[in-house]
């Protein structure tokens, strides 16, 4: 028997209680295509259902009797694999989340490369047919030997009803193998290039001028694609085809690349201009990255210190050394930017990963990452994933933003994944913001990190000036808009200046909510326990309905009130619609270009919007959060914010540090080319500390305030908290499901009990913020703990019994999250 005979087997589909390490027999024909990290089909369960699973482990015995294993059935496509960095990095993922294996590969490889796989079959290897073998049969296998590979579906068409017959007396004669391979379908796209053949031929007899067209122009241009060809000689596909039928040309396929950033002009990197400040931390960064052995630094700068100039220079010293970079940026809405400044820079070595790209668009840029065609990789959370080639560098931009961990399966944080990729593979982390998150700052400020700062703003220019205004007095003097007097004299200050302006509000829609003034009740959601907002249908502003933005529903505005029947309805509070309505009217003449979740619903909606702000084709842009952070507009003299104490009352630890760094990243967008900036800020809380703090781009302050509070009340970063979610659309049964929890924790901790010595605190359960969410009740237990292999064995215990047992009901989920970044 071959000492790799057996291998051990996750299945991708199975749930958690389910999700091991099975045992599967190897038969001496698979060899060459099972491999460590490698995908496989294999008989699971009582019925032997074929399922997809990822091979961890070969080996020469099994832990089970060999009479008991099944047999892998195939293996997949070679191309389709993970390395052993990744494989590590998947079994990582899965044990610091509790999550199962499946939720991680399907997180690491894009959906597109599973939906193209097929079983196909080939010829065995070195397989001959007997002279005895029937007609019918030597041409049926000649066909599959000819087309190398061939699905089941090519050979029913070809051969009828009989096929079945064949292919099952083939497959037990081991004359032919079953793999399941990458569909070769439209999601692979291929040009077609063309070049004279070897083969001598007689130019005389090509009597058409289109045919000697092609020949003379494929002289001085072998190897053209096809378009080439039609677009300088005229020939016509036909013309193409003749030729090559007669063997004068040759024809070749070559993969296509759905690549929507690509660029005709080669990557030029320009020398970096860097101040004494910039260059002494680039040099600090070089040095770390190049003592060959895993290492994390923090770069601590004030908005418009340059910390991308710093980031590059650092990027082009790890490119040059052969290694790949991974630049990983906090949500769509800044790729256009930094793919801007990137792609100019190094060309086509750059891929671009996000969810905003298609299916297709997606799977290409993880095959040209993953065959070291892209070694420059800019993309969100899932980036992180990256099949790069002999990694160098890890940059997270923007660090502190919460979009960098998953609220699905995995559950991962961006950061750690980061982390531990690089300390695997002798790689740089390096954290970028000018308002780090406090666990990183705290990291950095231990030791932990290189911590590194930038104080000024590049090439001299100053901090803006900042201007808080007291909203409470707005009503008295007559103002019921939403944009108070002083923000709107500055506004025609700077349109008539030609300058632009930015204006924040992270509330989207027209109106908050529609209430009843007989009955006091806003018109809620009937899936979700929250009010629905109302937009407008169009710009007039005339027409609207009313939108959940939990569930997504829509509902046309009632005439009357669901609950009392009075028609006395008013619509209360202001969005982003509204403003955009009454800046139309305060600051005539303005170009106003609004940028929320409702105008940036097409493909490159975020490119358009802040490319045309960018090129001045607008005097103010509008915009919930897309708007804060990591923009460059030169033209900006003005930022403006409206309920910027919106966030501090938030049920949750982290609402004064959200709050610091969205109002200090805000105001950061003023004034970065110098000349001077303004921001104003519109409050109901002018006296707020955190506000204050904000205004002074004080971080050093805000930290020492804020972890001295963490650390006597033991929030993150001096504990762990776990977020145990239980949810079903049948609230008696979620509730019976979360006592059935709590007592079960309990027993667990309990003294005598398993993990009575994983110390523990448990709060709940209590019912979630939003209680009921797209039909579903949830109730959340709240437990703080240090996490660590006790801590996660208590709580993979306590996921394996419900999610095995059936008890708890068929329609009741559990989840867990460890440090969510919204209780």
């Amino acid at each position: 028997m071959n000492a790799q005979n057996f291998a051990k087997v996750y299945i991708l589909d199975a749930p958690y209680g389910a999700d091991r390490a099975y045992d599967y027999f190897v038969p001496v024909e698979l060899l060459s295509a099972v491999k460590v990290g490698g995908f496989v089909v294999v008989p699971f369960g009582g019925g032997n259902r074929k399922r997809i699973g990822i091979v961890t482990e070969m080996s020469g015995e099994s832990e089970c009797e060999e009479r008991l294993v099944k047999p892998v059935s195939s293996g997949c496509s070679p191309d389709l694999c993970l390395s052993a960095e990744l494989l590590r990095l998947a079994l990582y993922v899965k044990e610091h989340c509790l999550c199962t294996l499946g939720d991680v590969v399907h997180a690491m490889i894009p959906a597109a490369a599973f939906a193209s796989l097929e079983e196909q079959y080939r010829a065995a290897d070195d397989a001959k047919l007997s002279s005895r073998a029937s007609k019918q049969t030597a041409e049926f296998f000649s066909f599959i030997c000819d087309q190398g590979f061939v699905s089941e579906t090519r050979l029913k068409s070809v051969f009828g009803a009989g096929y079945r017959a064949e292919l099952e007396k083939l497959l037990k004669g081991k004359k032919i193998v079953r793999e399941m391979r990458l569909r070769d379908s439209s999601k692979q796209l291929f040009d077609k290039r063309y070049s004279l053949s070897e083969e001598n031929f007689d130019e005389g007899k090509i009597r058409s001028v289109s045919q000697r067209a092609v020949i003379e122009f494929l002289k001085l241009s072998p190897d053209a694609d096809a378009t080439q060809i039609k677009a300088e000689t005229g020939a016509s596909s036909a013309i193409l085809k003749t030729l090559e039928e007669k063997g004068i040309i040759c024809c070749s396929k070559v993969e296509r690349y759905r690549n929507p950033y690509e660029t005709d002009k080669a990557g030029k990197r320009s020398e970096n201009k860097l101040s004494d400040e910039q260059r002494t931390a680039a040099d600090t960064l070089i040095k770390m990255s190049e003592e060959g052995r895993p290492c994390a630094a923090l770069l601590h700068g004030v908005t418009g210190s340059g910390k991308t100039v710093v980031m590059t220079t650092l990027m082009d010293r790890v490119l040059d050394s052969g290694k790949s970079v991974i630049l990983l940026l906090p949500e769509i809405s800044l790729t256009p930017q930094t793919i801007g400044i990137f792609c100019g820079r190094y060309g086509n070595t750059v891929a671009v990963v996000h969810s905003g790209l298609s299916a297709g668009e997606r799977l290409d840029a993880y095959t040209r990452i993953s065959k070291g065609d892209a070694r420059v990789i800019i993309g969100t959370r899932s980036a992180v994933f990256s099949p790069a080639q002999d990694l160098g560098l890890i940059i997270m931009d923007e660090e502190q933003e919460t979009t960098y961990k998953s609220d699905q399966n995995p559950k991962y944080h961006a950061r750690d994944v980061a982390r531990f990729r690089c300390a695997a593979e002798n790689a740089m982390l390096l954290l970028a913001s000018a308002t780090p998150s406090l666990e990183s700052y705290h990291k950095a400020a231990s030791g932990a990190y290189t911590l590194i700062k930038l104080k000024n703003r590049f090439s001299g220019a100053e901090l803006p000036c900042v201007k808080v205004c007291d909203m409470r007095s707005e009503p008295q003097s007559g103002n019921l808009s939403p944009i108070g007097d002083q923000l709107c004299a500055e506004l025609n200050r700077v349109q008539s200046e030609g300058n632009q302006s930015v204006l924040f509000l992270n509330r989207r829609g027209y109106n908050k909510f529609v209430s009843c003034r007989s009955c006091g009740n806003a018109i809620r959601c009937t899936s979700c326990s929250v009010s629905m907002t109302y937009h407008t249908s169009d710009n007039t502003y005339r027409s609207g309905y009313l939108m959940c933005h939990i569930c997504g529903r829509k509902i046309s505005l009632p005439q009357n009130c669901p609950d009392c029947a009075s028609d006395k309805l008013v619509r209360m509070g202001y969005g982003t619609q509204r403003v955009e309505q009454e800046l139309s009217e305060i600051v005539p003449g303005a170009k106003v270009l609004r940028m929320d979740t409702d105008t940036t619903t097409s493909k490159f909606s975020y490119d358009k919007i802040l490319g045309d702000f960018r090129a001045r084709r607008a005097d103010i842009l509008l915009g919930t959060q897309m708007v804060t952070k990591g923009h460059d507009f030169p033209g900006v003299k003005l930022v403006g914010v409206l309920l910027a104490d919106s966030s501090l009352y938030l049920d949750d630890y982290r609402a004064g540090e959200r709050t610091f760094s969205m109002l200090t990243q805000v105001i950061g967008r003023a004034g970065r080319s110098g000349g001077g900036g303004l921001a104003v800020i519109q409050t109901c809380n002018p006296d707020s500390d955190i506000i204050k703090l904000a205004c002074a781009q004080d971080y050093e302050t805000f930290y020492q305030r804020e972890i001295k509070l963490r650390q006597q009340l033991k929030f993150p970063p001096f504990c762990d908290i776990a977020l145990i979610t239980v949810s079903s659309t049948d609230e008696r049964e979620m509730m019976s499901a979360a006592a059935a929890v709590r007592t079960e924790y309990l027993k667990l901790t309990k003294k005598g009990g398993k993990f009575e010595q994983v110390p523990t605190v448990v709060f709940g359960p209590f019912e979630a913020p939003i209680y009921r969410a797209e039909g579903r009740c949830r109730m959340r237990f709240v437990i703080k703990c240090k996490l660590n292999t006790d801590t996660r064995a208590l709580f993979d215990a306590l996921l394996k019994k419900f999610s095995m047992d059936r008890q708890t009901g068929a329609k009741t989920q559990i989840s867990l999250d460890f440090n969510p970044t919204n209780l």
